[in-house]
């Protein structure tokens, strides 16, 4: 079969944004390419969107659509995919992530899944179901047509309530595009069976996985040697992200304020090489700030120097690195509320906390590290459920089944 993928950027959130699926689609004998606005990968197949004079008119539409407050509706990049051979060659088309860097219309939608072939759509995040965010957290407006926002500034921020307008364009988009869509989460798919804008579409889940050849047990010494701390420390792991509210740092701090002294002392960062929000947490812990990493061995390699890694986001519609730290046999502990205690099958392989409680969060990381049974029951049947559920090869295999599926129906 040939595919064409399509996504925002080949290089960032490579475990999660389609690159993956394409290189294994070509290893194992099927044509695919991967189309991307952001293109720095070397792969074959991996192709560049747009040339010199549709990059400058992008650029221009999208300053204009960043004043008028729309979203992925004036950009001109994706127009050009329509011209090229390989796009349209292919036997299906896999959109993933088409809201950042500016670059797709949602007009083009019913252009390119007008039936003729199959078209699938992955779904990173609930934006496609509201006016402007890609997480409304406890606003039920996106149920009903939004307009009216209560907070205009969570990503991605507008400047002007056009939410109403915002949401009646996916609408109209979506309306008669025949998508199949792919979430990774059962949290997401019940959340786009209440939504008026994708209700009406199929879906299939399809969690994300992990290659185990990478994210596995290893030695922790050896790994926290290569971050410069000591093999006798204790370490808490957690993305440090004080800009995006979204991630729960604030209660992160809350719940490392309350820990007793010496129970914890460094604090490994993914993300942000900021100090920006630390407060009283100076001169308590040994901070290792790993910026944003994107390596998959880098990432490993972090994840297998903690003790436990925290992710107490407010928002997730999966969640990657607890997936990849139970894969290193780090415990995880979540909020609930969230896709979160779904995916660590909570309280089985991980545990999952009261919504924004940090002093739950606290205790829940002092039980981790001070009983050691519990711990250990943690980090088997993390091991076990990344072993069932989240493998790379199970990810492939139900794509491909997915993909042949859509495939015969057609014909």
């Amino acid at each position: 079969m040939k595919i064409a993928y399509v996504s925002s950027c080949d290089w960032e959130g490579q475990r999660f944004n389609g690159i993956v699926l394409h290189r294994e689609l070509n290893r194992i004998g099927h044509s695919s390419d991967f189309a991307a606005a952001d293109c720095s990968l070397k792969d074959e197949g991996v192709r560049c969107i747009g040339g010199p004079v549709l990059r400058f008119l992008n650029r221009v539409a999208a300053k204009a659509e960043r004043r008028l407050s729309l979203q992925s509706v004036l950009p001109t990049l994706g127009l050009s995919l329509r011209r090229q051979l390989y796009f349209r060659q292919a036997d299906l088309v896999h959109l993933q992530l088409l809201h950042s860097r500016q670059f797709f219309s949602m007009l083009q939608l019913r252009e390119i899944a007008d039936g003729r072939r199959p078209v699938v759509w992955t779904l990173h995040d609930p934006w496609v179901t509201t006016g402007h965010c890609v997480h409304p957290l406890g606003c039920p407006r996106w149920q009903i047509g939004c307009g009216e926002c209560p907070d205009l500034t969570i990503p991605l921020a507008i400047r002007r309530d056009t939410t109403g307008l915002n949401w009646r364009i996916k609408r109209w988009a979506l309306k008669r595009a025949r998508i199949h869509l792919v979430v990774a989460s059962k949290w997401m798919q019940q959340r786009l069976g209440k939504s008026p804008i994708v209700a009406h579409l199929p879906s299939t889940l399809i969690p994300f996985g992990v290659d185990r050849a990478m994210f596995r047990p290893r030695e922790k010494g050896a790994c926290r040697q290569k971050l410069g701390m000591p093999a006798e420390a204790r370490a808490v792991a957690l993305r440090w992200t004080p800009w995006n509210l979204l991630k729960g740092t604030e209660y992160a701090v809350q719940a490392l304020e309350k820990l007793p002294s010496g129970l914890v002392t460094h604090i490994i960062c993914f993300d942000s090489t900021s100090d920006m929000g630390l407060g009283s947490l100076r001169g308590k812990y040994e901070f290792v700030h790993l910026g944003w990493v994107d390596r998959e061995e880098a990432i490993a390699t972090a994840l297998i120097a903690a003790d436990v890694f925290i992710m107490p986001s407010l928002a997730e519609t999966f969640g990657m690195m607890a997936v990849e730290a139970m894969a290193c046999g780090t415990p995880v502990v979540v909020f609930q509320s969230t896709s979160l205690s779904e995916v660590v099958d909570s309280p089985h392989a991980g545990l999952a906390v009261p919504y924004k409680d940090s002093g739950a969060l606290a205790n829940a990381i002092q039980t981790v590290l001070q009983e050691s049974v519990l711990r250990q029951t943690l980090i088997d049947n993390g091991l076990k459920l990344v072993a069932r559920e989240y493998t790379l090869e199970r990810y492939l295999k139900r794509h491909l089944e997915l993909y042949e599926t859509l495939l015969s129906n057609k014909n």
